[in-house]
């Protein structure tokens, strides 16, 4: 009798350990199923998510107030969120000049350098900012959405319909609109 429920013990175990994998695997790939694509906001403005990348591209303003920002970054995602790290910076915004930041991601090799992450700074409600990557934490998930809490308290809603909602702490709200979604 003992030994028998030791075994359904150890089995129950094991069910559960294999269904909590499953469930961390699945909020991984729906996050960067949901993500990957190009997404367009009503001013105008792109962001590009692959796989391993994330491009931005805003321009608004005119030549006496220009805001301008370009961004590369690697982008790694996680069943506790998405990292990302900025290669490539280019921004400008009214009544500044323009500011440059470059990382060299090139190995000897002419691969790229990997990202490395470590996964306890993901903490739901919170963004961690360590050696140069930003950790966006997930803090919600359900079937429809995944709600990310990214830098200053803001937060990022983004829906398997290819819908993205933008929640600044500071109130309101910005919607993105996924045009192009890659396989």
């Amino acid at each position: 009798m003992k030994r028998a429920l030791i075994i359904v013990s150890t089995l129950l175990l094991a069910i559960s350990v294999a269904s909590s994998q499953r469930q961390a695997n699945n909020t991984e790939t729906r996050l960067r199923e949901w993500r990957k694509g190009v997404w367009l906001l009503p001013d105008g403005s792109f962001t590009v998510y692959t796989d391993a990348h994330y491009f931005v591209l805003v321009a608004s303003g005119d030549s006496t107030s220009p805001n301008v920002y370009c961004g590369a970054s690697q982008v790694r995602y996680t069943a506790k969120g998405m990292a990302r790290k900025q290669v490539l910076r280019v921004r400008q915004t009214p009544g500044s000049l323009p500011t440059f930041s470059i990382t060299n991601v090139f190995q000897p090799d002419k691969t790229e350098a990997p990202m490395h992450i470590d996964d306890k700074l993901f903490s739901p409600g919170v963004c961690n900012i360590k050696d140069g990557i930003i950790y966006d934490s997930i803090t919600e998930e359900t079937e429809t959405y995944i709600l990310l809490s990214t830098c200053n308290g803001d937060k990022e809603k983004i829906f398997a319909n290819g819908v993205s909602v933008y929640l600044p702490a500071s109130g309101g709200e910005a919607y993105s609109y996924r045009i192009e979604q890659f396989k």
